[in-house]
């Protein structure tokens, strides 16, 4: 089976308003090691826009959003984490030069610069220790900027998961990106959107993938039937659920699959719980925002 990472689009898409809120138990709350937080700042939270298309959206809506570019033609995606740092696929990196990918973010049509539009390059990369790409297993990365950005009404960084042991199967979920709208469509010029499912690990292992493929480092998303997926050049982008103070957080990170939107092949996230630890080691004393209302 060709396992396909989704670093070169949506199919399907329709918009879906309503996301499930997770309830937290406070009593499930995971003793591991988390980044520092800042007290000056939020996470998690955009402006709603209403844009003709319904399935289109905004960095208004997504602010922690980021494209990445090489020699000037998209690629990949990550998510704003800190003023230094971008989250994304390890696979967006590996074997890449680096000194070619250049970071856009506050940018939703890729065909022009808006006058919102941040542009930075890469001063380093810390792709995790034990990646491998036979089956993506650990499929996460680190970018740090070569400057740092101010967060504002327009920039925000998204929120990490809480640290609980959270069942998050049946929450319905969404994709945000710039990929293929399609499996043989080229990818979006404008930013777009997609509600999935989140599956249960009996769904997954039942799904068309060989199980040697999938580790506990995964979950997935989407629909056994086909019918919405992310798809190439989606690829490090984020994957949100919403959060019990109203805000969205980023619980997994698109990763890879078969095709897209192929009946009984939904799409593999990287399960960024796993990683809270990781995170903390690898951003030294930079700090993340909080959500709203939690300080």
């Amino acid at each position: 089976m060709h396992v396909d990472g989704r670093n070169t689009g949506f199919s399907g898409l329709s918009i879906i308003d309503d996301m499930s809120y997770i309830d937290y138990d406070p009593s499930n709350k995971i003793p591991s090691k988390r980044p520092n937080v800042c007290n000056d700042c939020v996470c998690g939270i955009g402006r709603k826009t209403r844009i003709v298309g319904g399935n289109k959206t905004s960095v208004f809506e997504y602010p922690w959003l980021v494209s990445m570019s090489k020699q000037g033609i998209f690629y990949c995606a990550g998510s704003l984490i800190t003023r230094r740092h971008i989250l994304t696929a390890a696979h967006c990196l590996e074997g890449f030069e680096t000194k070619s990918i250049k970071l856009v973010i506050a940018d939703s049509d890729r065909t022009k610069l808006a006058s919102t539009a941040i542009v930075r390059r890469i001063k380093s990369v810390t792709i995790h220790e034990e990646f491998h790409t036979y089956n993506f297993n650990n499929d996460i990365a680190i970018i740090e900027m070569d400057r740092p950005v101010s967060l504002d009404s327009i920039v925000r960084t998204a929120c990490l998961p809480e640290d609980k042991a959270i069942d998050y199967t049946g929450a319905m979920a969404t994709v945000v990106g710039w990929g293929r709208t399609g499996e043989n469509k080229p990818v979006s010029d404008e930013l777009r959107k997609v509600n999935v499912p989140i599956l249960s690990q009996e769904e997954c292992d039942q799904a068309g993938y060989q199980k040697n493929r999938l580790t506990d480092n995964m979950f997935c998303a989407g629909y056994l039937d086909g019918k919405r997926d992310a798809c190439f050049g989606d690829s490090g982008g984020p994957l949100h659920v919403k959060g019990s103070y109203g805000h969205l957080e980023v619980i997994g990170i698109i990763s890879w699959g078969r095709g897209c939107a192929r009946p009984n092949f939904p799409g593999i996230y990287t399960k960024l719980n796993n990683y809270m630890g990781w995170l903390k080691d690898h951003l030294g004393n930079e700090c993340v925002c909080p959500p709203p209302h939690s300080l």
